[in-house]
């Protein structure tokens, strides 16, 4: 390693070690002994959403915001779910007890006093948020959940314990039993190799193809029809970028249901959320150890300064993002009203359990192999952009085809890595509402659990990463390819693609270890 190299690994650590001992601004607790009171910070406050988004590349705009008054104005919602057994595993007369309920709260503020409170809260909403727009009592949707055979048939994931992932029941407002979508534990919830479950992990369930998720979303699509949306208008509002030339995502526009569906479909890992697109699509993060992250999303798109921006965060993508940027929107005043909100407490409780993540015991032993592996690690410089002890420098790098603003008061906040291009494909970062013109360099601790990397969920395996065919057009993408794609490069990041099949079998059984 020469000298220059481990310059910037010395100053990039301690870039690290700063942002990590930074007191949080929003942390407003009295003792991190579990003993003290907490209390949440205002969730939707204008002045930390006024720093908290990056600029969209294109528009030179940051995305809109609901104001104070409009977020605070929507009625809550805060009610408690249930899980949803694979039909015959469920607690003896679970159904019946079910049947019997209330409505009851979420979440119920005045009971919340110590750490332990809020961290047991946060589980509770981690696994319990639900869709509101979702709930149904559709006898179609009840009469799934109640086939084993349809179940299996559609490969829903289901966990050691006999629920079903991305699924729960709910006593709604009007005191019926319905069946809902669930939020953060569909697409953060791991299931393991013995049946385990791993929160907050890179999410595997499998419910694309199911017909009773079907049913559950096709409740939320009613909703949007009132408002006087098309299955076409809805599809182009969560996608489109008018100001991208040739914006494939037009083609929503007029396209039938079967078609969009079949674009639309993800493989387990990955997900085209809103504001992104299904032709450019996002691998679902791993949040263990997010606290140690500087910004969220791959492309970089919040800053993450504490608990209270993931609680932000969780408001944004389940309730309070109308797509709009810049002088673009895709809903007229109507249609953008919001309709639910989430309790400041619930969220923030959420932030905390969130932060308190932790990774599960790591199998792979760090043997003569692995440190060889670390060695190759230090020499190819590749602690450069994946600095120890957190495995990133938390930095930004932009795409090619895009030049970061220079002392612009928008961006003035952003850590960007100066004159780095490492030529990633630059399709997310530039062509959707979720392209900075940036990618940040990701962490590479939990890697031994997850199966998709890169931005895209392409790439299903490190040894895939440093397969030199990836470069080639002729390449089979073991991950995610693209709705009729068979096969497609995957470019960037060279570093690794040169070593020996020795150095390769090294340099996985470190990365393994972390």
């Amino acid at each position: 390693m020469t000298v220059s190299n481990r310059l910037i690994i010395v100053l990039v650590w301690l870039g690290a070690v700063i942002f990590l001992t930074a007191p949080w601004s929003d942390a407003r607790t009295q003792s991190s002994a579990g003993s003290q009171k907490i209390a949440a910070p205002k969730i939707w406050d204008a002045k930390a959403l006024a720093t908290w988004f990056t600029p969209i590349a294109g528009v030179n705009a940051t995305p809109h915001f609901y104001t104070e008054e409009e977020y605070y104005a929507a009625p809550v919602d805060n009610l408690k779910t249930y899980p949803v057994y694979f039909p015959g595993r469920e607690p003896k007369g679970y159904t019946d007890w079910l049947k019997q309920q209330k409505p009851q709260p979420l979440v119920e503020p005045e009971k919340l006093k110590t750490e332990k409170d809020w961290l047991e809260a946060g589980r509770l909403v981690f696994e319990g948020l639900d869709d509101p727009p979702t709930r149904t009592n559709d006898p179609r949707a009840l009469n799934y959940f109640a086939n084993p055979a349809a179940i299996k048939r559609d490969g829903m994931t289901v966990t050691e314990e006999g629920e079903i992932i991305g699924v729960r029941w709910v006593v709604d407002k009007d005191g019926e039993l319905k069946i809902s979508f669930a939020q953060c534990s569909a697409c953060h919830t791991r299931v393991m190799e013995d049946g385990s479950t791993l929160r907050g992990a890179q999410g595997n369930a499998h419910f694309d193809d199911s017909f009773g998720v079907g049913m559950i979303l096709a409740s939320a699509g009613k909703l949007q029809a009132q408002q006087g949306l098309s299955p076409q208008q809805r599809r182009y509002a969560r996608y489109g970028t008018p100001w991208v030339k040739d914006d494939i995502n037009a083609r929503f526009q007029t396209m039938t249901n079967e078609a969009a569906r079949e674009v639309s479909r993800a493989i387990p890992g990955t997900f085209p959320r809103f504001n992104g697109s299904p032709y450019y699509t996002t691998r679902i993060p791993d949040l263990i150890g997010i606290k140690d992250r500087k910004y969220l999303d791959a492309t970089g798109t919040h800053l993450n300064r504490g608990p209270a921006d993931i609680a932000r965060y969780a408001a944004l993508i389940t309730t309070a993002d109308d797509g709009a940027i810049g002088p673009y929107k895709f809903y007229t005043e109507e249609q953008r009203r919001l309709t639910f909100r989430f309790l400041d407490e619930a969220l923030y409780a959420l932030g905390l359990y969130i932060y308190s993540l932790k990774p599960p015991p790591n199998p792979n032993k760090f043997d003569a192999l692995a440190k060889q592996g670390q060695r190759i690690f230090e020499r190819e410089g590749c602690a450069t952009c994946h600095t120890p002890p957190l495995y990133t420098n938390n930095k930004l790098i932009a795409v090619e085809g895009f030049d970061p603003p220079k002392d612009g008061p928008v961006t003035a906040h952003l850590d960007v890595m100066e004159g780095v291009r490492i030529g990633t494909d630059s399709n997310l970062a530039l062509k959707t509402r979720k392209g900075t013109g940036y990618y940040k360099a990701p962490s590479l601790k939990g890697l031994w659990y997850r199966t998709l990397t890169e931005h895209s969920g392409s790439i299903a395996s490190l040894e895939d990463w440093f397969n030199p065919a990836r470069l080639e057009s002729n390449y089979v993408p073991g991950g995610w390819r693209g709705s009729g794609v068979l096969t497609r490069a995957l470019p960037g990041h060279p570093f690794g693609l040169k070593l020996s099949a020795q150095e390769k079998r090294a340099l996985v059984a470190f990365l393994k270890t972390l």
